[in-house]
């Protein structure tokens, strides 16, 4: 169990699991977000997520409490100048970013390690401006952080040998299975899966195949846990749309560009899970 400080800034639903995951590895969290709300809202959700561990038999109960005793809610940036790792997790947003780790760059000790949860922005744009871009990397989770295995480190050019070494320990050390992709906006996964999940809703846009069918598909036939559709409703259909659009001017390509459709489904308030509806129905709308 490791006694090092982390940092997690943004405490939306990545967040949150990030601070579960490494919480869960004996890191003492402190957890920022500029929405109050929001980061008074993560420990809950920590505790949520726990409580449920415990009612399936997967957490004891110490371990539950010990748990939700190294998160803490902070209410400025400079309070992580005292830790060893910070992980970004705001909006997928390149000045947001960017803006975050200038200050970042000034509050925190250079041994620190500076990591942000991207899925489509360039780490090279994301750390101009920085001082010490050489321990910045990219480190995305997937969703949700605190059950899948797999993290992607996104060196970017600055980045050092030595930083991508670390960053691959601190990933072992948290339960996770770290994949490399170089200087690549989407890494590996959202690079390959935004186009699959694309070209699904253009299928139900033309009419040729439902949600419901498309996902029964990839399940049985290309051996998908959860289908496109399902995905794209667990993610959030806004953000499948912001994602899609940055890597289509990112890369180039339009193949990435969202089709009109989802574009009306999320007008509409129709975002997937967290709205209660999106490709689906759901009983119940779960906060971002």
């Amino acid at each position: 169990m490791s006694d090092r400080v982390a940092g997690v800034c943004g405490a939306g639903l990545m967040g949150a699991g990030i601070a579960q995951v490494l919480a869960t590895a004996g890191h003492r969290v402190l957890l920022y977000d500029v929405d109050e709300a929001a980061a008074a809202r993560a420990p809950e959700r920590i505790e949520t997520d726990l409580d449920e561990g415990v009612a399936r038999g997967k957490v004891e109960q110490a371990e539950r409490d010990a748990i939700l005793s190294r998160v803490s809610v902070v209410d400025d940036l400079t309070a992580f100048a005292e830790a060893d790792v910070v992980v970004e997790a705001v909006a997928e947003t390149l000045s947001i970013k960017r803006d975050v780790f200038t200050q970042l760059d000034h509050i925190c000790a250079t041994p620190a390690l500076l990591l942000s949860n991207t899925s489509t922005l360039s780490p090279t744009e994301i750390a101009e401006g920085m001082e010490h871009p050489d321990r910045f990397v990219g480190l995305h989770f997937f969703n949700p952080a605190q059950r899948m295995k797999l993290v992607e480190v996104l060196p970017g050019q600055a980045t050092s040998a030595h930083t991508v070494a670390r960053v691959k320990q601190l990933a072992v050390e948290l339960g996770k299975t770290p994949v490399v992709a170089n200087e690549a906006p989407g890494g590996i996964v959202s690079r390959l899966q935004l186009l699959v999940r694309n070209e699904a809703i253009r299928l139900v846009a033309e009419g040729v195949a439902t949600a419901e069918d498309i996902d029964t598909a990839m399940k049985l036939g290309s051996g998908w846990p959860m289908g496109p559709m399902e995905l794209s409703d667990l993610v959030g259909l806004d953000i499948h749309v912001n994602n899609s659009d940055s890597l289509a001017d990112l890369l180039d390509n339009d193949a990435y560009r969202p089709d009109e459709y989802v574009r009306r489904l999320v007008d509409a308030g129709h975002l997937g899970r967290k709205s209660g509806r999106g490709f689906y129905e759901y009983e119940e709308s779960a906060s971002s």
